[in-house]
């Protein structure tokens, strides 16, 4: 298991933050385990505090009043969720969040931590920068799936996780059925677009282990390219 102080040195969120800041946070933190599928808080429950992933995945998702799913993001090693109960000063959790993997998290209590921003200064500017630069991602997430075609949101999903895995061969991050719901398509819609991309020879696709075999023609469908 992750140590306090590791699971913040991960953190994306506090990335921006001297040790002595760091320190305090770490006092007031704790670690929880949690299976797959467990559910770490539901939508509507009091919020008590946020989390940071020191390692596994996490589904953020919403339930339509039919009971669909929809995916706001996966919160992989580093990412934060649930600060806006924070920093927006809600008392309620918006959305649903559960543990995708086996997972560790670290969890920070609001109220000891809306005490340390009021006394420390500096960690207030460096949260802000920190959620400044995540709300431009979540900007660009949204402008894409409102602007990108089905074909174009897979492209660069793939062209993504090839950049943050550095490498052209990787496994998907999510099962295909959350990937579909986090691109705001339906299954059998990624099915057909996976299976366009290998016999154009784009990828290779075994399972959930994808290789990208021509790179140009996956930046020019993320570009808005159509698929033949």
């Amino acid at each position: 298991m992750f140590s306090v102080a590791e699971a913040l040195k991960k953190s994306f969120l506090f990335s921006f933050i001297d040790p002595s800041s760091v320190h305090k946070i770490a006092a007031i933190s704790r670690l929880k385990a949690f299976q797959k599928n467990d559910i770490i808080f539901q939508d509507g429950d009091a919020a008590s505090g946020f989390y940071i992933v020191a390692r596994g995945m996490v589904k953020v998702y919403k339930l339509s009043f039919a009971g669909a799913e929809h995916i706001l993001h996966m919160v992989g090693d580093g990412g934060s969720f649930a600060e806006a109960v924070v920093l927006g000063r809600l008392d309620r959790y918006p959305a649903f969040a559960e543990a995708a993997l086996d997972s560790e998290l670290l969890f920070i209590p609001k109220k000891d931590f809306l005490g340390l921003m009021r006394s420390d200064f500096g960690l207030t500017l460096s949260i802000l920068s920190s959620m400044s630069e995540k709300l431009k991602y979540f900007n660009a997430l949204v402008e894409g799936l409102s602007l990108q075609d089905a074909d174009s949101r897979l492209a660069k999903y793939l062209l993504d996780l090839s950049i943050k895995n550095k490498s052209d061969s990787f496994a998907l991050d999510v099962k295909k059925v959350d990937l579909a719901k986090k691109l705001g398509i339906v299954p059998e819609t990624l099915s057909r677009i996976f299976n366009r991309f290998k016999t154009r020879r784009i990828i290779r696709l075994t399972k959930a282990q994808v290789t990208i075999l021509n790179k140009g023609s996956l930046h020019a469908i993320s570009s808005g390219e159509k698929v033949k």
